[in-house]
């Protein structure tokens, strides 16, 4: 069976879809090496695709259309004709605009990373609104399996894509083994001087856009702050630039933050373990989740975690985790004073995080894919 992959979104550098689609893809070679399954993947590359994870890669690349970066035009083009020429029996799209638009040929399966653009339509741009929903489309017509990270993301699927249930697995994603509570001080060290970040911090981990809800995060830490006036406590937000991100840094200003809030901007891959491991707590209330790898990361690497207990996000985080209502700044600023102030708290969290991050494995991820693709195949 000759498997395609879209490695449009082959790299790192995007965040959760990234990060799903690079281990993902590392365990699925791995398993079908190890096992001998009779699979060959073929890797379908862009502007975008990461060279130095293809490399590590024992897959084939298929080059022809590698400089073709528009979702519309891969999908509508380019993609139905390199599967025709490559002979593939069955091709993953890894996120949400991954399949081909209009042509059918074997079999397609699609991961939905999430729904929100049909009831957070605010929280993107247009252009963006506008190719999810010829993606979306296109996962109801064209779409043999249908591939969730969590059971709210099964129900989106459902509600606002109207796909049937019987098209759809639920299939969680999985932790890196880097993300250990164990590190390097020095290392540690060294990536707090490269970022400009003071020793005493809590850490939120995202992408700057409207949904991360990073100004109610805000709103919180400035009542903390209030509470705690001597504590020399920073807010570190770590993440690329995003849409309607000046929001957040009016928000900063209004609340008179500077100097006590750091953007260091997109943190190198390597730098995220110590990242977190050096945190006080780390807090991520989001809105809205389809998953929410950060807060398994996190845990991993030892550190108390606050989310929200909405969309996916208490299903990631089980009971290893303090749940609060994302829009209430006052309760997250409880939430936090508890965790700083509460010693056994904090060590309860601990410990019930590392045993979660037990539940998830990117081998588990890549196995149960393989049973996907083998059932939908025959």
């Amino acid at each position: 069976m000759r498997i395609g992959i879209e490695g449009k979104v082959l790299t790192p550098a995007i965040g959760g879809i990234g990060r799903y689609a690079v281990n993902l893809v590392k365990a699925l070679i791995s398993i079908s090496a190890r096992e001998q399954l009779d699979v060959e993947f073929v890797i379908f590359t862009s502007p975008q695709t990461d060279r130095g994870v293809l490399s590590e890669l024992q897959a084939n690349p298929s080059d022809r259309f590698r400089r073709v970066k528009s979702t519309l035009l891969r999908s509508s083009l380019f993609l139905p004709a390199g599967l025709f020429l490559d002979e593939i029996d069955l091709f993953h799209g890894l996120d949400q605009a991954g399949i081909p638009f209009f042509f059918k040929k074997g079999r397609y399966v699609v991961t939905l990373h999430d729904a929100i653009a049909c009831f957070m339509p605010h929280t993107f741009p247009l252009k963006y609104r506008l190719v999810l929903k010829t993606a979306f489309s296109a996962i109801r017509r064209q779409a043999d399996l249908i591939i969730v990270p969590s059971e709210s993301g099964k129900e989106d699927a459902v509600r606002y894509l109207g796909v049937e249930r019987g098209r759809i697995a639920v299939i969680p994603e999985g932790v890196e083994r880097r993300f250990q509570p164990f590190g390097d001080s020095g290392r540690l060290e060294a990536v707090r001087q490269k970022y400009g970040i003071s020793p005493e911090y809590i850490l939120f981990v995202g992408a700057l856009q409207p949904r991360k809800n990073i100004p109610t995060l805000l709103q919180a830490f400035a009542l903390l702050l209030a509470e705690k006036p001597n504590r020399d406590l920073k807010l570190v937000i770590a993440g690329g630039g995003g849409w309607k991100q000046q929001e957040i840094f009016n928000t900063v200003r209004s609340l008179g933050l500077e100097g006590h809030t750091c953007f260091p901007g997109y943190i190198d891959d390597e730098d995220l373990p110590d990242l977190y491991r050096g945190a006080r707590l780390f807090v991520y209330p989001s809105l809205y989740e389809g998953f929410g790898l950060p807060i398994l990361e996190a845990m991993g690497c030892g550190v108390p975690v606050i989310t929200s207990h909405t969309s996916a996000m208490p299903e990631v985080a089980g009971e290893a985790a303090l749940l609060v209502d994302p829009t209430d700044a006052n309760a997250l600023a409880e939430a936090m004073a508890s965790v700083l102030d509460d010693g056994a708290l904090r060590d309860d969290l601990r410990r019930k995080g590392m045993d979660r991050v037990r539940h998830f494995s990117w081998e588990a991820v890549a196995r149960k894919t393989v049973e996907s693709y083998q059932a939908l195949c025959g």
